[in-house]
């Protein structure tokens, strides 16, 4: 069975709808997955993921000494308190950073969007970024399209950062939702491998963490088999995952399913263990 779970939807920063990525997914033989948008399980709550197996995921960016890592959490319960709780802040903190590039517009460019448009926009939206913007302003008939909205106004307003937790905070959202972490792309952080092998052990120390996404495409080949083989020796559960995208106009050619270049077996993913 070909698996991938890390993958990114419109709920959040990816180009594509749920449907179009499980149509993704079983063009490249996927049959097992987990949609792991960035601070949301919005997807699982509304039910969206139908005619493929799937676990709940979703990605978290947590502060860890000085470098914000990413957090997959997985198979949590929906009806989790703690969960709830970080959906609702972290969905608070999003809508009010975009209501300052909203702000941001009207002094730089005596833009003065209608309210009740602004309102409605944010209603029935989920993640709020600089794309979120060029598509309130063709919304409002500010621009007749979202490129020209990035070209006349857009990329001078400046960008927030998500939202991020403490390690403390992370794990506690683990216990009280029963599911399970695991460290996304380990060599993205901009440290070399012994470094990040240094701060996986701590975590494991300190905090239990249980699962490395050892299998990812943030990587060469080689990396990945001292990961596989770092995981081995130290009592780690590997995941695996693509972190597909789909953005449109961007260079990023990851697809579901595809990871360095390759399918990859759920018999490879032993964190399924612990499921």
């Amino acid at each position: 069975m070909i698996v991938d779970f890390h993958m990114h939807t419109l709920y959040s920063d990816g180009g594509l709808s749920v449907d179009d990525i499980i149509t993704e997914a079983n063009k490249n033989e996927v049959s097992f997955i987990s949609i792991t948008d960035h601070n949301t399980y919005l997807t699982y709550r509304r039910r969206n993921i139908k005619n493929i197996k799937y676990i709940t995921g979703m990605e978290v960016d947590v502060n860890y000494k000085n470098i914000t890592l990413h957090m997959l959490l997985y198979n949590f319960n929906l009806k989790s308190k703690l969960l709830n709780r970080y959906y609702k802040n972290n969905r608070r903190y999003e809508i009010r950073c975009f209501r300052k590039m909203i702000r941001e517009l009207l002094d730089k460019y005596d833009i003065n969007l209608d309210t009740n448009r602004v309102n409605k926009f944010i209603k029935n939206n989920n993640y709020f970024d600089r794309v979120r913007l060029n598509n309130l302003l063709v919304e409002c008939g500010i621009c007749d399209n979202a490129r020209n909205a990035y070209y006349s106004y857009t990329k001078n307003i400046k960008s927030h950062k998500r939202k991020s937790i403490s390690i403390k905070e992370l794990f506690r959202l683990e216990k009280d939702s029963k599911g399970i972490v695991s460290l996304a792309h380990p060599l993205r952080y901009g440290v070399d491998l012994k470094s990040i092998e240094t701060i996986i052990i701590e975590l494991k120390e300190k905090y239990n963490l249980r699962v490395v996404e050892a299998i990812n495409n943030r990587q060469n080949l080689e990396e990945e088999k001292q990961l596989l083989e770092f995981c081995k020796n130290n009592a780690l559960f590997i995941s695996a995952g693509s972190d597909t995208h789909y953005k449109i106009g961007s260079n990023d050619t990851k697809e579901v399913g595809i990871i360095n270049n390759r399918k990859v077996e759920d018999s490879e993913v032993t964190f399924l263990n612990l499921i």
